[in-house]
């Protein structure tokens, strides 16, 4: 019954809000990779990179999560802000994943 209730309270995302998203989303990614591009050019370990990595794109962070918990709110998602977030902080795991895999690949 709470399943069919949050389906019927959900809103169709408006376009403005999901280009907000994707833009948030974009500018987001392209700091974690950019980081990423630096630190391989400065030639960091994976752990001082990860550590980089953990202080670096905040801001871009938080508008991503912001962006991602109103669509999925609009969308009627449960806990919109922790899978939000969650999505955030798979994404910087990703691309400390991907650095490491880079690093090994160079030896």
């Amino acid at each position: 019954m709470i399943g069919i209730a949050l389906i019927l309270a959900a809103e169709p995302v408006p376009q403005t809000m999901l280009a907000t998203a994707d833009e948030a989303n974009t500018a987001y990614v392209q700091c974690l990779f950019a980081t990423s591009r630096a630190a391989m050019s400065a030639h960091l370990s994976a752990e001082a990179f990860e550590r980089k990595l953990g202080s670096a794109c905040i801001p871009e962070e938080d508008a991503v999560v912001r962006a991602g918990t109103a669509v999925l709110l609009r969308r009627g998602e449960p806990n919109s802000s922790s899978s939000a977030k969650r999505v955030a902080e798979e994404a910087r795991r990703s691309v400390v994943e991907s650095y490491r895999q880079a690093l090994a690949l160079q030896h």
